[in-house]
């Protein structure tokens, strides 16, 4: 039997992404693309470790269809790692990478300009077969995203519904998946992989893209579990998952290469590797290095205790050395005045990003200690309800009142 081909799938890199960076001055360059350029090396340098054969890349390199040089330069870069080491890498146009005018260059295509024997890109439908840096021959059939436009006449879309045209690219992509196995089978001993940058029915999206993926083309998941292939390898959604779990071939979406914001803050980050041979591709997920992306959510509205203290704890249990963190407490209106935001701040410092501190102030006349002071015609028996509140003050309570009585006979002797 041969040996399995040790093959990286990874995605969705989105260099340009921004969201909570700043200037860097050591470098000039954006923190948020540190992180990005980052995580997709420590990927690369797991995968190298692992004795990668071949990459592949399912799509969105950048945020924009017109990346600046500086993001082509970082991602061409990490690209290199690859090809250095004599690994041929196929990278597959995604949506971000596809340019809105018919007859200009997409966001990749210069790769395959530049070192077309060792990067190949597939930024239409085909089937190439790719030379392994081991030595063996991998049958990769690519379908890139395909866009409305591209894909239905502009009169017939002048008259047809959002339904109707998402109907008609959905079939679509199901003509061309079935052509491209027709293709596949003139090679049926060879390892093949569909790469493919779509969504799928039934697939899980993330709180981040569910607001913008609306109306998407989903194929079906039948069209892409045919023992014709034997590992599945889709870009386009954030979210690691395996769509024919336990079943051959593997339909996995690796997810992205780094958190984009706070919607994806508990999904792991990483690429995939595979041992694809012919009828079988065991893989494992290897999660990278992403920048950790911290809620911190306290409600002091209910219990006893320092609402400072109670911050404090809560911000001590996360590790927030190297986090994007943002800080939610909900407070009773006369409670407010009780907290320490100077130290609330300084327990922060640790963090890498503090985006805000939110102060949700609830009214409650029940409790709202300014009404008894307001209403009240005795300061002493005010100050009495005051200290009934608070669970370390109801110790001290005759102590306390005796002061107060003690200062407000002082107050008030002639002078």
């Amino acid at each position: 039997m041969n040996k399995p081909i040790c093959l990286m799938h990874f995605s969705d890199v989105h260099f340009g992404v921004e969201n909570y960076g700043r200037f860097d001055p050591q470098t000039g360059l954006n923190t948020r693309l540190i992180d990005f350029r980052d995580a997709l090396i420590s990927a690369i340098d797991k995968a190298l470790e692992a004795g990668v054969e071949i990459a592949l890349f399912t799509g969105d390199a950048y945020k924009t269809r017109d990346p600046s040089q500086t993001h082509q330069r970082e991602f061409a870069a990490c690209i290199r790692r690859l090809t250095e080491q004599g690994v041929p890498v196929v990278l597959l146009a995604g949506n971000h990478d596809v340019p809105n005018t018919r007859g200009r260059a997409n966001a990749i295509e210069i790769f395959a300009a530049l070192a077309g024997d060792i990067v190949h890109v597939m930024d239409r439908p085909q089937v190439k077969r790719i030379t392994t840096r081991g030595g063996s021959t991998v049958q990769i059939a690519g379908l890139p995203y395909l866009t409305k436009s591209s894909q239905i006449a502009r009169g017939d879309a002048s008259e047809m519904g959002v339904a109707d045209t998402t109907d008609a690219v959905v079939k679509k992509y199901s003509a061309v998946i079935a052509s491209l196995v027709r293709e596949c089978r003139e090679e049926p001993d060879l390892p093949t992989v569909l790469m493919g940058h779509f969504s799928v029915t039934n697939a899980t999206i993330g709180a981040t893209q569910a607001s913008y993926l609306t109306n998407e083309p989903q194929v079906p998941i039948g069209d892409l579990a045919t023992p014709d292939f034997d590992y599945v390898a889709l870009g386009h959604i954030h979210k690691f998952q395996d769509l024919n779990r336990g079943h051959h071939p593997p339909v996995v979406y690796c997810g992205s290469i780094e958190r984009i914001d706070f919607g994806e803050r508990n999904e792991a980050k990483g690429c995939v590797l595979v041992d694809l041979s012919r009828g079988n591709a065991p893989y494992r997920f290897v999660e990278g290095n992403a920048r950790p992306f911290i809620e911190i959510d306290v409600d002091l509205t209910r219990g006893e205790g320092d609402p400072t203290n109670r911050v404090l704890e809560a911000i001590v249990a996360k590790d927030i050395r190297s986090a994007i963190v943002k800080l939610t407490y909900r407070i009773n209106s006369a409670d407010a005045p009780l907290l320490r935001e100077p130290e609330i701040r300084a327990a922060l410092s640790d963090a890498f990003l503090v985006v805000s501190i939110h102060k949700d102030v609830v009214r409650d006349d029940t409790r709202d200690r300014s009404r008894v002071l307001r209403e009240s015609l005795d300061p002493i028996a005010a100050l009495g309800s005051y200290i009934d509140t608070r669970e370390t003050l109801r110790p001290r309570k005759e102590e306390l009142l005796a002061l107060a009585r003690a200062l407000a006979a002082e107050g008030s002797e002639p002078a």
